[in-house]
């Protein structure tokens, strides 16, 4: 049984053992997270691994004298494991970000999550799963990146351009030169129209390769466009 430890170590020892092998765990997976500049690093997966691992273990040994003294104190180790995967979430939501039109750190937050998992485990005296979970969880972040990567090359993400373009500019012509730019556009419609300027609204899907700004720069250098903004 996971909660039982090894009678013949110390159950001092064997619990130091088992904060130490949560720090292990959680610092090979913020060492990846460091090494890509994530806002959750080094330190932090070892903090949450560290801090799972504590709750973990006072819940299984903490409460034992409670209820040997009254026996008719029920304890029950999972709810201070369920308050830790309630708790992981906040701390999760808090690296995940906005950046432009991309949304940032939700592999930072998994890996977070994870480590809390991971943390419980050790805590729990499930070294196998423990290890087992770490090497799935490395080769994931690691391995499966020129993976991730080849699977964004093959699809385009579809967003909302606006560009405020002279009267007299000739929608074909435009048209024309966004898919010269590697630009597909999939929907068109005229927002405003104005003596001076016309707003079009159009959806787009980019090349993968290309960032937004570069779309920004290529964009507002075409012929008869004024401005050029993602739609929010």
């Amino acid at each position: 049984m996971w909660w039982c430890h090894n009678p013949a170590m110390p159950l001092d020892v064997e619990l130091g053992l088992r904060l130490l092998g949560a720090a292990v765990v959680g610092a090979l997976i913020g060492f990846e997270r460091e090494l890509r500049d994530q806002p959750a690093g080094f330190r932090t997966h070892i903090l949450v691994a560290l801090g799972s691992c504590v709750f973990t273990v006072i819940s299984a040994y903490g409460f034992g004298e409670l209820a040997g003294e009254r026996g008719y104190v029920r304890v029950d180790p999972s709810r201070i494991a369920a308050q830790i995967v309630t708790g992981i979430g906040f701390l999760g939501a808090g690296v995940i970000f906005r950046q432009g039109l991309t949304v940032r750190g939700l592999t930072t937050a998994a890996s977070l999550w994870v480590t809390a998992a991971l943390g419980m485990a050790v805590g729990a005296g499930a070294y196998l799963v423990a290890g087992a979970g770490s090497a799935v969880a490395l080769l994931t972040i690691v391995a499966l990146r020129p993976v991730r990567r080849a699977v964004r090359g093959l699809r385009r993400e579809q967003e909302e351009l606006i560009l405020q373009v002279q009267p007299e500019t000739p929608l074909d012509q435009l048209m024309k030169e966004l898919g010269t730019a590697g630009i597909r556009v999939d929907h068109l419609r005229v927002a405003d129209e104005g003596e001076d300027r016309t707003e079009l609204v159009l959806s787009v899907r980019i090349p993968p390769q290309t960032s937004t700004e570069e779309v920004m720069v290529m964009i507002r250098g075409m012929r008869g466009v004024r401005g050029v903004e993602w739609s929010r």
